[in-house]
């Protein structure tokens, strides 16, 4: 199977798990005579799109004249029955199906100059009569004043042809009802689609938790489209099989040791806290034991190597460092997710691309922030930029690249970050400074923030901040500080 049709296949098969969430055979309806599975619309889909139908959940090949215009995923709003008129009996029949049901229905018919055309009704309110009755040649022998058919462009002499019904489907047993009853009547049946934009929604979030390589493709595809409700969450999914994929490291380890849980001293903290927050792993404290959740876990365990190299081969990289920028993508949470995705990837081509975001005051806080904090993830190549930023830079863009520096820590950002400290004036810019050392904390760190205390005015803000720093670094200092690294998996 081609990749094309696995991805057709896999989107497929997500909005079929999504429409089973609804659980129980009653909502679900197999039409062996046209040759269609309908679902129910989930409740909570229903509610926030606004609308209501059966959704074709399966099509079966060789059934359903119109197969063609059918895609699996779509929402049946009217069943429609074209009923060819014969005789009176025929148009009774007809006329009293619409009518009855409330629907809006369509007459076609021939003038006396053999002119086809079609006139519209809609039944408003009960007791409404379309006013028309036919002789046995199904030619109009009276219209009723006051009623439907009046002054709707009917005479006495035209010919109908057809009742064409349209049934307004809300549930499975509207759906049943007007199929069987089309079909009694040997109506040619058609259907009144539209896309389920929440299907389609639902189907991206399903694709982005399976993890499988063939994803990706479509990720991408839905995230370079016009449609925003589909490109955010498709962003979003693209950032969750890219986080995924980071993991393969970790998931390898539990692959060649054949086991679903191991030791957290044999496992690299950063993948276990990540693997944590995600949900795939769990820990026993007190066996320090990290156990691959299953039967989810084991399934991200089998697809992490193909998904780790589907990810390293496409183009996500020069695809998120597009959308990052603000004159380019209008949409902050999709200008996030590609900030995510590039802190995941860990790129050294875009650390200038990331150095703009974070120097451009006319974007949000918040991006630029997550511009430092993916700038921290790419690390040590990141460290001279950073240190320019904060030199050029205002006091917003020295508390982001500050605190980015502290994260990477090393000599040469501790060092910069010291230099700084001596030299900075304002009072909330030196606070970041202090607490970027301290994350650094290795000995020099600590010594210089010590000598930094002495020479502060004891009731000074800053002051009393360091102190607090310093205190709480000596009271974690110890044999269970070690063990206080696992405490993000407490609640997992």
């Amino acid at each position: 199977m081609d990749a094309k049709k696995r991805s057709s296949l896999i989107i497929f098969v997500c909005c079929s798990i999504l429409f089973c969430f609804a659980g129980c055979a009653d909502n679900e309806y197999v039409d062996t005579t046209l040759g269609l599975t309908v679902q129910q619309l989930d409740g909570d889909l229903d509610d926030r799109w606004s609308t209501t139908g059966v959704v074709i959940k399966n099509i079966h090949a060789g059934k359903t004249s119109n197969q063609s215009k059918l895609k699996g995923g779509e929402l049946i709003s009217h069943v429609i029955g074209e009923r060819t008129i014969n005789t009176s009996s025929d148009f009774n029949q007809a006329i009293e199906s619409a009518m009855r049901d409330g629907n809006s229905f369509t007459l076609e018919f021939t003038n006396n100059n053999q002119k086809r055309r079609r006139q519209r009704f809609s039944v408003r309110r009960e007791g409404d009569n379309v006013g028309i009755s036919v002789d046995d040649n199904n030619r109009i022998k009276e219209i009723k004043s006051g009623s439907l058919a009046n002054n709707a462009g009917l005479e006495e002499g035209d010919q109908v042809l057809t009742v064409i019904d349209a049934k307004n489907i809300r549930t499975i047993k509207d759906y049943q009802k007007a199929v069987k009853e089309f079909s009694r009547s040997q109506a040619k049946i058609s259907f009144r689609t539209k896309e389920l934009i929440g299907v389609k929604i639902a189907a991206i979030n399903a694709l982005a938790s399976i993890a499988d390589a063939s994803a990706v493709e479509t990720m991408i595809r839905f995230l370079e489209g016009t449609d925003l409700s589909l490109r955010e969450p498709a962003a979003k999914g693209l950032e969750r099989l890219v986080a995924l994929s980071q993991l393969n490291d970790l998931f390898q380890q539990f692959q060649q040791e054949k086991a679903n849980q191991l030791s957290t001293e044999e496992l690299n903290s950063e993948a276990l806290q990540r693997a944590g927050i995600l949900g795939l792993l769990a820990v026993d404290l007190q066996t320090n034991q990290a156990i691959l959740k299953d039967p989810i876990g084991t399934e991200f365990r089998r697809r992490s190597a193909t998904l780790y190299q589907k990810i390293s081969s496409t183009k996500i990289t020069e695809l998120a460092k597009k959308y990052i920028k603000r004159e380019i993508e209008p949409n902050q949470e999709i200008r996030r997710s590609c900030l995510s995705i590039l802190g995941n990837l860990q790129p050294e081509s875009v650390i200038g691309d990331l150095i703009a975001v974070l120097e451009d005051n006319q974007e949000t806080s918040g991006i630029r922030f997550k511009a430092g904090s993916t700038l921290s993830q790419i690390g040590s190549p990141a460290v001279e930029p950073l240190i320019v930023s904060f030199g050029n830079g205002d006091s917003g863009i020295r508390d982001i690249t500050a605190s980015s520096l502290g994260n990477i820590g090393g000599s040469q950002a501790r060092q910069a970050l010291i230099a700084f400290l001596k030299n900075e004036n304002n009072e909330t810019t030196k606070l970041t400074l202090v607490d970027a050392i301290a994350q650094i904390g290795d000995e020099t760190s600590i010594r210089i923030l010590e000598e930094q205390q002495e020479s502060l005015d004891k009731n000074s803000g800053l002051a009393t901040f360091l102190n607090e720093i310093l205190t709480q670094r000596t009271e974690t200092k110890g044999p269970e500080a070690e063990a206080d690294s696992l405490d993000f998996l407490k609640d997992l």
